[in-house]
């Protein structure tokens, strides 16, 4: 690459989308903006390359001798011609973003009849946008907090007149609107103090002292996001199924009187909940989908445009346990883009393999694992999961797959034994998976086995992967065996 190519200039260029870089030409040949007119030959000769800008015979000296034709080359001016290009189009960033908030546009203007004490203006235009923002059913932060601004605007305007007028009416209007500013942007800190302490045994805050001066200052505050951090905030514990169904419900009641912002936040806050009543057997993952389903339509569960392989996977398996394969199908492929280069083929046909198992079509999910070889060691553990759960239901119908399933059984463990990226924990989990797989298949042969025994061989199992797998077979295991 080029060593221009490396200017601040041109990396700015890059994120433009072609409209954007088009404007910004405009921008460059307005005088008002720009009254270096060798600026918009710099662009002029640049666009070819639009948008990486890679080609391997372009250099500092020979744009320059296309921009300034009758100059000496100098690597000193062409820097500097490069940075106030750069400075300009920081500010064709600003005007872009103030074009499109016509709020912040309002608040400058009032701010203006402010500093030029046209009083008069300055009331009525700001008292028109308290009212437009006080009609709003739904208020962004952004509007929250201009609501806040706007009340201290005129409070602490020079003249006193609004600030003395009897009855206080203004003062009590601008600490109610802080009030419920901080009560927002606490609750925020105090959800992920609460998730924090979850998942970081190194992290201990005290949500207690914090959960005190909140409520103390939320009593009487009426808002449909404070109602839902006040379900949260009533049981920072371990997460019960009653509370989580209580949130959940009350969560799609107020979903329409949210803004994105808290609907985003009380989403993913339910969504880390159901993971963990989903890994302790208490929730099945089938009720996390409507919840997914909705994360891709706000797009809460998308990081620019991307989502995780677990997020991928997790999807996948509840609509695949839950039986809406046309979802399941739609879902693969609309999303499989959004997932990153190095793990899209490992998830994409982990997915489809697992599709076809819970489409009880066994030997197709077992040949797309023989056939493909996983690449990602998170993907040929999790592959090698499924590749047992497969074996063990072509058992079930077939006894010839036995010797297959044991033999299978020994691979895996010894596999895990080897590998040293797992900790002891993480590898316990899935050694536990294949000695209760192993108990299974054992009994479903074994004339003698007590079926009370095995009634009770999940009771106690925390960590262990496919929990709730294990339950149903150990529910088939037991039919079966009453049939014969």
């Amino acid at each position: 690459m080029s060593v221009f190519l490396s200017t601040k200039f041109l990396r700015l260029l890059q994120v433009l989308n072609p409209k954007e870089l088009k404007d910004f030409e405009t921008w460059l040949q307005s005088p008002w903006c720009n009254t270096n007119k060798n600026l918009i030959q710099l662009l002029a000769r640049l666009k070819p390359y639009y948008p990486d800008f890679s080609d391997q015979n372009m250099s500092k000296e020979k744009l320059f001798r296309q921009v300034l034709p009758n100059g000496k080359y100098s690597e000193r001016r062409m820097n500097n011609l490069f940075s106030e290009a750069y400075l300009v189009a920081e500010k064709f960033l600003v005007f872009q973003r103030v074009s499109r908030m016509q709020d912040l546009q309002n608040d400058l203007l009032s701010q203006e009849f402010q500093h030029r004490a046209l009083d008069d203006w300055f009331f009525k235009d700001t008292s028109r946008e308290i009212e437009h923002l006080t009609r709003k059913e739904v208020k962004s932060w952004e509007d929250e907090v201009e609501l806040f601004r706007l009340y201290r605007s005129i409070y602490h305007h020079p003249s006193q007149e609004s600030r003395m007028a009897p009855g206080g009416k203004l003062i009590r209007r601008m600490r109610e609107q802080l009030d419920l500013l901080y009560l927002l942007e606490k609750a925020t800190v105090i959800n992920e103090m609460i998730s924090r302490n979850r998942l970081f045994e190194g992290e201990q805050h005290d949500v207690a002292i914090e959960l005190k001066k909140w409520v103390s200052i939320s009593e009487g505050i009426e808002h449909p996001a404070l109602d839902l951090y006040r379900m949260r905030f009533a049981h920072t514990g371990e997460t019960q199924p009653v509370h989580y169904e209580q949130r959940y419900t009350a969560f799609l009641e107020r979903f329409d009187l949210l803004n994105d912002r808290e609907q985003n936040i009380h989403l993913l806050s339910l969504l880390n909940d159901a993971k963990l009543l989903i890994k302790s057997g208490s929730l099945d993952i089938t009720a996390s989908l409507p919840l997914y389903q909705l994360g891709l339509t706000t797009g809460a569960i998308l990081n620019k445009g991307k989502l995780t392989d677990n997020t991928y996977m997790t999807i996948v398996i509840a609509s695949n346990t839950k039986g809406t394969f046309d979802f399941t199908d739609h879902f693969m492929d609309t999303y499989a883009g959004c997932l990153t280069e190095k793990t899209r083929d490992d998830c994409t046909h982990w997915a489809k393999a697992h599709t076809a198992y819970w489409r009880k079509d066994l030997e197709r999910s077992l040949a797309i694992l023989q056939e493909y070889h996983f690449r990602v060691p998170d993907f040929q553990l999790i592959s090698r999961v499924l590749h047992t759960q497969v074996y063990f239901d072509l058992y079930l119908q077939d006894y010839s797959y036995q010797a297959s399933l044991f033999s299978f059984f020994d691979t895996f463990e010894k596999w895990l034994s080897r590998e040293k990226l797992w900790s002891k924990f993480n590898k316990t989990s899935f050694l536990r998976f294949i000695q209760i797989c192993r108990i299974l298949a054992r009994y479903y042969t074994d004339v003698s086995s007590d079926p009370k025994k095995l009634e009770r061989l999940l009771e106690k199992e925390h960590n262990i992967q496919a929990l709730n797998w294990l339950k149903q077979k150990k529910e088939v295991v037991l039919l079966l065996k009453t049939k014969y």
